[in-house]
């Protein structure tokens, strides 16, 4: 382990260092992958509502949402690094993540997963219905919490830990005052549900795509995965992708969006899987951790941006 001498981290005292990456401060990709779910949930939500939600409204929960995903990205890779730890040390690009390396305990490790879960309660207590984002957020938190064990279990973690992610959508959704669950509009209903199911699969084809870089390390050391179940990046890509796009034009249909939204959601989510599904090979690690670092701004970022459009 050589200690960062360029970046953010090389800027904090060395005592924070290793807590800062357990929280990936330095890794944003894996914070686009957590809050755009909450940026396309808003834009969601301000298509549909009448009256129309305050522009300004939508700028101070779109803050408040991620500062609160900043607490939840990071306690979720901390608890991660808790539980994968003697996995980690068997992993070359994990081997020194710092639970693993020992430059933190379990017990130091647990503290400031707590304190990062506190962090994010006060973000939530922010929002302006704070006690209808918390029934969201709490169930959010156990299962992001609880999905490195799954790792250990089967070989699809990654259905796991989309569930919470796309829950995402659900919970900005609420914040600005539609009901995912209402059911007095079937088919508004059915756009929210549809809606959250693309992101759900992006996000397990995400996820795929940042294990494909461990895929022969994960395999010696028994982490099972997606990764590790279908060698194929193109068919699988390809496959998820083509259910994603429909799930997005479900929605279009559904939720009566005009043009701009085809041409910016479906339109821009099939372009850019196409071209995932094209590049992304296993042999090519640096590849996979390109889209992982930047696949959730550029592919998230592109529905949002429709919505907000739209909006």
């Amino acid at each position: 382990y050589t200690p960062p001498t360029k970046g953010i981290l090389s800027k904090l005292p060395s005592s924070w260092v290793p807590y800062a990456q357990l929280s990936r401060i330095e890794k944003p990709g894996g914070l686009y992958g957590f809050y755009m779910a909450y940026v396309i949930g808003l834009g969601y939500g301000a298509c549909l509502l009448t009256p129309a939600v305050a522009p300004s409204s939508l700028a101070s929960t779109a803050a408040i949402l991620l500062v609160y995903n900043v607490f939840l990205r990071g306690a979720a890779c901390t608890v991660n690094d808790i539980l994968d730890r003697e996995y980690d040390r068997r992993v070359a690009r994990c081997r020194h993540r710092p639970v693993a390396r020992g430059a933190v305990t379990p017990a130091q490790g647990y503290i400031w997963y707590a304190a990062q879960t506190v962090g994010a309660g006060a973000a939530i207590a922010c929002l302006p219905n704070p006690l209808l984002a918390l029934g969201y957020a709490v169930p959010i938190q156990l299962v992001v919490s609880l999905y490195p064990l799954c790792k250990r279990f089967t070989d699809f973690p990654q259905l796991v830990l989309s569930a919470p992610i796309a829950g995402g959508v659900l919970m900005a959704a609420a914040s600005v005052g539609l009901d995912p669950f209402d059911m007095s509009s079937l088919a508004i209903a059915g756009a929210t549900a549809s809606l959250t199911l693309s992101h759900y699969i992006w996000t397990t084809i995400f996820d795929y795509v940042n294990a494909c870089q461990d895929t022969p390390d994960d395999v010696k050391a028994g982490v099972r995965s997606m990764a590790v179940r279908y060698h194929n990046t193109t068919a699988f890509i390809s496959t998820l992708g083509a259910a994603q796009v429909a799930c997005l034009a479900v929605t279009g249909v559904l939720g009566g969006f005009s043009p701009i939204y085809w041409v910016g959601a479906v339109g821009g989510n099939a372009m850019w899987l196409t071209i995932m599904a094209r590049t992304v090979k296993r042999s090519r690690p640096d590849v996979c951790g390109w889209w992982f670092a930047w696949g959730g701004l550029i592919v998230s970022g592109t529905t949002g941006a429709a919505l907000f459009a739209e909006y």
